[in-house]
């Protein structure tokens, strides 16, 4: 008896989790599970495809505004997309995550950073740059990127590719690709 009510108000944890994303994210499919700890932010620029799966204490963030100046974002993720916990995703451009895509805890990608390397910029505290952005990021459909992976700004992963945990992807990654290391370089096609 015990076990069933500490099930129903799991469950009922998850409903309001669900509801409250919806009430923030432009669009969610069906059967999408929020576990606790999300954090959205511009909700409007973000739709999730069917099935979506998110972990504990995940981010997905879509910046308008910092720093006094204004961007156009947008995320995208696909059906039967999973990312577990403690994942971030960051755009001020374009952030596109293909169907059936699964992400090991601890991910990062982003379309952005702040500021360049200029020795203006470098001056300035990190969190008074202006955010930069070197374009959009694309990981194609039943992409597995493993755990503590970073996809940095600018970059296309083709579809079908593994990403070795730790790696980080600086520059595009063709379809069928395994790749590992720091800066992850094709290990295996």
């Amino acid at each position: 008896m015990l076990k069933k009510f500490a099930d129903w108000m799991m469950s009922l944890a998850e409903e309001v989790r669900v509801r409250k994303a919806r009430e923030t994210i432009a669009q969610i499919g069906e059967d999408s599970v929020f576990r606790s700890g999300l954090k959205i932010v511009g909700g409007k620029y973000i739709r999730i495809g069917r099935n979506f799966y998110a972990g504990p204490n995940c981010r997905i963030e879509a910046w308008e505004e910092y720093e006094g100046e204004t961007f156009n974002p947008s995320i995208q993720i696909g059906d039967h997309v999973s990312i577990n916990s403690e994942c971030h995703i960051g755009a001020i451009r374009s952030v596109v995550i293909g169907n059936d895509t699964l992400l090991g805890s601890h991910v990062l990608i982003t379309d952005h950073s702040h500021g360049n390397t200029t020795k203006d910029e470098l001056e300035k505290p990190p969190s008074k740059r202006k955010l930069y952005s070197k374009g959009g990021v694309v990981i194609g459909e039943k992409c597995w990127l493993g755990e503590n992976c970073v996809i940095l700004p600018g970059v296309t992963i083709g579809k079908c590719c593994v990403i070795g945990a730790n790696a980080v992807v600086t520059h595009d990654l063709p379809d069928y690709s395994v790749a590992a290391g720091n800066p992850a370089e094709i290990v295996n096609r």
